[in-house]
């Protein structure tokens, strides 16, 4: 029982790396896709989608503060930033998305900002990790530098929180629940230089106290 238990887990683990890589070959591709493209193809597409997201959004009841960009302008520049990616595929803009509900409105929206920010140190740490990965599979820095790295990575996340300051409002929109609370919906980014910036200084922290060498490699890779 136990050795079949044994070979269903290793089945299972390894469904799980064919799944991780294929989706990250998926990834790199549809990105790739994207850089080639010309600005006037993506911009085309990204307003087609945003327009279609905004006009869902307003019969779902979203709604914008009057000091906001109307709900369609904020939907443009939201797509349209996410079709921007650099020679190494990294995006333009990292970008992170929350909700919160409560019966007062800045409340609501103080936490979704705070959730969001969250989810966007954990976006940052996901493309450095990737861009890691694409080093490591095509030779450009060993697997256990690369392991390194990602370790040192994963122990900076609060660090990385702390220090990201720099981030502008994408989305900033509302709707009354039925129970006539707020629920605000939000979406923070930053730039690649920004994301990329925060991560150098908190990494770098650990790194130099543990290997000057993998900082090295790092600053060269990024071109830092």
């Amino acid at each position: 029982m136990r050795k079949e238990k044994l070979v269903l887990f290793i089945l299972m683990a390894a469904f799980v790396v064919s799944s991780y890589a294929q989706n990250f070959e998926e990834q790199r591709e549809e990105r790739l896709k994207i850089y080639k493209a010309s600005k006037k193809k993506n911009k085309d597409k990204a307003l087609i989608l945003s327009e279609e997201d905004a006009e869902q959004l307003l019969n779902d009841g979203w709604k914008t503060t009057p000091s906001a960009l109307p709900l369609e302008r904020q939907m443009d520049a939201m797509y349209i930033m996410q079709m921007e990616y650099d020679s190494k595929l990294f995006p333009a803009y990292v970008m992170a998305e929350a909700n919160s509900v409560n019966q007062d409105y800045n409340e609501a929206k103080n936490r979704a900002v705070e959730l969001a920010k969250s989810v966007l140190v954990e976006k940052i740490q996901s493309e450095i990790s990737l861009q890691i990965d694409w080093a490591i599979k095509t030779e450009l820095i060993e697997s256990k530098e690369g392991e390194a790295l990602i370790k040192s990575l994963k122990a900076a996340k609060n660090s990385i929180f702390q220090s990201l300051e720099d981030v502008m409002m994408v989305e900033d929109i509302y709707r009354i629940t039925s129970s006539k609370r707020f629920e605000v919906r939000v979406a923070i980014a930053c730039t690649a230089d920004v994301a990329k910036k925060v991560v150098k200084d908190a990494v770098n922290a650990d790194l130099e106290r543990n290997s000057e060498k993998l900082q090295q490699r790092l600053d060269d890779y990024f071109g830092w």
